[in-house]
């Protein structure tokens, strides 16, 4: 009952969560098909839907579920950093992505502290204030490097048929999308919330959704662009 009345009042919420299935169950079905980059997407939907139902069950007990977000903050950009590693050719981006990797894991994990006046106090934990949008910032810039190596270098003919435009063009979507809004999460997100923003609460899972629906894209592509390689 508490899973439905949630639903009700959190419907794009909720299908957001929901939704992941779809590009991990094609993950699963083209798994042959991935490359490294692909993998590690992969572990990404998986740990994403974990940590989505997580929070959909806290959050529909009214339990606070903000732990979750900061623990899945510093995994998330180290799973989307790789994948560019994976794909950039050249070897200083490889190691500028490295050094990010690198500090990214203890600047959210001081971010966290900071913006915690009390960690123990899970009931009132609060999101950190400035990880998600230094993520945004570097992953925005990571794709946007990543389309200007494909233009110089001319590596791809016809770049709708090739996969890792899509999963590029979700995160571009997905992080555009939240770079504005992460900001106020540290105000939003807290058990007495105080800060309401009407429909601007629901551009998160709205870009969540269509990015999702490209990752679906890029992952349905794998086999067919690997076949054409091979051929």
């Amino acid at each position: 009952m508490a899973y439905l009345t949630f639903i009700e009042r959190y419907f794009l919420a909720s299908v957001a969560v929901f939704f992941i299935a779809v590009p991990l169950a094609l993950s699963l079905y083209r798994y042959s098909s991935l490359d490294k980059a692909f993998k590690l997407l992969l572990i990404f939907l998986c740990l994403d839907l974990v940590i989505g139902l997580g929070m959909f069950h806290l959050a529909a007990y009214r339990t606070n579920n903000i732990p979750l977000v900061n623990l899945f903050v510093p995994v998330r950009y180290l799973l989307f950093a790789g994948m560019f590693f994976y794909n950039f050719k050249s070897i200083r981006l490889k190691k500028v992505i490295q050094y990010t990797m690198i500090g990214f894991v203890p600047f959210t994990l001081l971010d966290t502290y900071t913006s915690n006046a009390n960690l123990a106090d899970l009931h009132n934990h609060m999101v950190g204030k400035y990880a998600q949008v230094v993520e945004s910032i570097l992953v925005i810039l990571w794709v946007l490097l990543y389309f200007y190596e494909i233009i110089k270098t001319l590596n791809v003919t016809n770049i709708i048929s090739y996969p890792f435009f899509w999963v590029c063009a979700g995160l571009l979507i997905f992080y555009s999308g939240n770079i504005f809004y992460f900001p106020f999460w540290y105000y939003m997100n807290r058990w007495e919330n105080d800060l309401q923003l009407g429909f601007i609460e629901e551009i998160p899972y709205a870009v969540e959704i269509i990015s999702l629906f490209l990752f679906s894209i890029g992952i349905w592509l794998t086999k067919s662009h690997y076949d054409n390689i091979e051929s």
